[in-house]
């Protein structure tokens, strides 16, 4: 039945939109898709830059500073218990 349908001129939407591999049908790129990738390689960086660049919200600035109080601290905290190997000795 399926062979019947492609006979007949019938394909599903995935092998209607396959390209047709070398050959008198075979398409060539257009020209303006060569240069798609370059345009889209800039604009990402610029927005990425951007985004670099935009200040730092003072909310996250301010947890930023709690989190690495809370670092500094346990850091001291282990530097500062005796070494139990030591102890033994």
């Amino acid at each position: 039945m399926a062979e019947d349908k492609k006979a007949a001129g019938h394909m599903s939407g995935h092998e209607r939109h396959q390209p047709p591999e070398g050959g008198k049908g075979a398409r060539k790129r257009a020209p303006d898709q060569d240069v798609l990738p370059g345009i889209l390689g800039k604009q990402l960086r610029a927005a990425y830059s951007e985004l670099l660049n935009a200040p730092i919200p003072d909310q996250f600035t301010e947890l930023i500073k709690r989190l690495e109080g809370k670092e500094l601290a346990g850091q001291r905290a282990k530097s500062e218990k005796p070494d139990p190997e030591e102890s033994d000795r």
